[in-house]
């Protein structure tokens, strides 16, 4: 029954939507600091998936609650314009906005792991940036100005509630998700689905926008990492960690030299090698699956590569020709 169930979605997965119609690929994010979402189908597919797989992945989440932060944020725009506004009142919807958000982290914890069923409504937490992907239905597209925008908002708002349907008839509502299931997302304010279109960046070649518009549009859920093994002190696929060598108190760190890239164990004159904060010296965990979409957390018998994060480039070792093995004796099994 537990394998049975490992292969619906849960609430708290960790999973990649991938686009398919007229155009196929990723939905993903250009960056920390840009909200646009982008679906670059030369970046890879569920064979090959883009070497930045982390802008690829979302978490499903239940449907939060924003009626008193919705008043408490107009209040707080109120206030900007004029300084005159009631105190007292402004402290009670302050109040209540922060209830509501504990409330949210409350029923989250309760609701992890459920299953997801088709009509539910869901969110989806862009995992590297901390944000939520968000219609807004009284913003046109960027690009496609008969279809709404798409983005992703640090708080999320109604407008991040997705409704999810089935692509096929031979789902209906009610019915468990499978994992690799072909879905349509509904935004339920807009009324529109999520829509990957042909429409290409002017600022970044190769990217095609995502908006929300009447359209044919399927997304493939496809699963990284199930709800069970997302937990903060075990190491996962994407975690980003620093190798530090304990002997020599230096880190792990790749850099060029003579137009080629090396890696070394770098010397720090910090006071502490442990506070030394260089980027070269970071590394992406990939936990090895049988399906290259799929990560998941590292077990001892597990295989993972590191990504250095600054270049994509893999920790590797190659066969150095100089190098003359002089030893005679051949390896023997010892007692």
């Amino acid at each position: 029954m537990s394998e049975q169930r490992s292969s619906f979605l849960h609430i708290g997965d960790i999973v990649s939507l991938y686009a398919e119609g007229s155009v196929n690929g990723f939905i993903s994010t250009l960056g920390l600091v840009d909200d646009r979402c982008v679906v670059q189908p030369d970046a890879g597919d569920l064979a090959n998936p883009p070497k930045k797989f982390r802008d690829c992945l979302f978490k499903v989440c239940p449907m939060n609650r924003y009626s008193a932060q919705k008043q408490f944020w107009k209040a707080k725009q109120g206030k900007q314009g004029n300084n005159n506004s009631q105190g007292d009142l402004f402290k009670k919807l302050q109040h209540a906005a922060e209830l509501e958000q504990k409330q949210n982290e409350s029923e989250n914890k309760k609701l992890l792991g459920d299953v997801v069923k088709y009509s539910n409504v869901m969110q989806l937490l862009h995992i590297k940036s901390n944000k939520y992907l968000t219609v807004n239905k009284r913003l046109p597209a960027l690009l496609e100005k008969n279809a709404m925008r798409v983005s992703l908002d640090p708080a999320g708002n109604e407008g991040s509630w997705f409704c999810i349907q089935p692509f096929w008839k031979l789902r209906s509502e009610g019915d468990n998700v499978v994992v690799g299931d072909k879905v349509v997302l509904m935004p339920v304010n807009a009324g529109q689905p999520l829509h990957a279109s042909n429409i290409e960046l002017l600022d970044n070649p190769g990217c095609k926008e995502v908006n929300a518009v009447n359209c044919n549009t399927s997304w493939k859920v496809t699963l990284f990492m199930k709800f069970s093994d997302y937990k903060e002190d075990v190491l996962k696929g994407g975690d980003v960690v620093r190798l530090f060598h304990a002997e020599q108190e230096k880190f792990l760190t790749g850099d060029e030299y003579k137009k080629q890239q090396h890696v070394f164990l770098r010397t720090t004159l910090r006071q502490s090698a442990t506070s030394a904060t260089s980027s070269k010296a970071l590394w992406e965990i990939e936990v090895v699956h049988y399906d290259p979409c799929r990560g998941g957390a590292g077990q001892w018998n597990s295989l993972f590569r590191f990504k250095h994060l600054a270049t994509g480039n893999y920790l590797a070792a190659e066969v150095n020709p100089e190098f003359k093995d002089n030893s005679e004796s051949k390896g023997e099994l010892v007692e």
